[in-house]
């Protein structure tokens, strides 16, 4: 019973443990696709600008917006890279902190497991002293009534 107590203790923490890092991979995953997503939207919208520009005139500078507006989205493409490294930071950080956690009160239940088995063990003892002292008692009872019982024999059949 006490390894099996131990065990499930062990086995929920090993479990938020492993959850916790099935989430953090999940959000690692997500976050890396939103990336690729919002930065093709970004390569997207830039051709179509670039585009629309050459359709509108031969006199704009279409280079020089194109070098504009690849520069405008490269520098959204990074701050967006950055924010998703922070956050991911942050997610870190935070799973960091949770497993910690869970260790700290794995160790917790440990101790008053073992707190909890030598207290149990103090009143086994007790109980069993309790119940050799009845097997004492008895015994002197049983004694005594047989001794009566041997009395009575005697005074009815003379022996």
């Amino acid at each position: 019973m006490e390894n099996n107590a131990k065990q499930t203790t062990t086995e929920q923490a090993r479990t938020a443990k492993e959850t916790m890092a099935d989430k953090m991979e999940s959000f690692r995953t997500t976050a890396g696709e939103h990336l690729d997503v919002v930065a093709a939207q970004l390569d997207e919208m830039r051709d179509k600008l670039v585009a629309q520009a050459q359709e509108f005139g031969k006199d704009i500078d279409v280079d020089g917006l194109k070098a504009k507006a690849t520069e405008h989205f490269d520098a959204v493409k990074a701050s967006t890279a950055d924010n998703v490294t922070n956050l991911q930071t942050e997610a870190e950080k935070v799973f960091a902190s949770a497993a910690a956690k869970a260790d700290k009160l794995s160790d917790v239940a440990e101790d008053k497991f073992d707190e909890m088995k030598a207290e149990a063990a103090v009143h086994l003892e007790a109980a069993n002293l309790k119940l050799e002292e009845l097997k004492a008692e008895a015994a002197l009872q049983i004694e005594a009534a047989k001794e009566k019982a041997k009395g009575i024999w005697n005074q009815l059949f003379g022996q």
